[in-house]
């Protein structure tokens, strides 16, 4: 067995006990960690028309979705596990990419998701290689906020009244 070989043979060994390929007769597939792996869902039917959108932020399963040509952005979103609870519903962002004359622009616009009445049909068409952005709500940071001053306050409290009476 030549040296190269071998030493093929030895990298491919050690790279499959960490999950970063596996040996097989066939030779080495490599494969990416657990932990790297992107997620990615395809929902549609067999012989269906698709498309691929990105669905990023505050969404329990965030990912890159293949999804029929007739999904809008509100099946979008519950087929991503919908909002989580810190989601901002009033200002979902869609970035997408449009070829004009002078090149590709790219454009952006904001769904608000919190009154379904008020919602213009035509902002929850999606078209292929739209990225759909859901940010935490502002609540979210004014309550850590006051969390952490929270905590710090007990803390303060508590050493005061040890230090107090450790003096008594």
């Amino acid at each position: 067995m030549s040296t190269s070989r071998t030493l093929l043979i030895a990298c491919a060994c050690l790279a499959a006990s960490l999950g970063h390929a596996q040996v097989s007769e066939r030779g080495i597939s490599t494969t990416m960690p657990s932990t790297a792996t992107p997620a990615f869902y395809s929902i549609a039917k067999p012989g269906e028309l698709t498309m691929q959108v990105n669905v990023w932020g505050m969404v329990n399963h965030p990912g890159r979705y293949e999804i029929s040509i007739t999904t809008d952005l509100l099946q979008l979103i519950s087929l991503a596990g919908g909002p989580t609870p810190d989601a901002d519903v009033d200002a979902v962002k869609v970035t997408r990419y449009l070829k004009t004359e002078t090149g590709i622009t790219r454009g952006e616009y904001i769904v608000d998701l919190s009154d379904l009445y008020r919602v213009n049909e035509s902002s929850l068409v999606l078209q292929p290689g739209d990225t759909i952005t859901m940010d935490r709500s502002s609540w979210v940071s004014i309550r850590d906020i006051i969390g952490i001053v929270t905590s710090v306050a007990v803390i303060t409290v508590s050493v005061t009244t040890i230090v107090n009476s450790r003096r008594n």
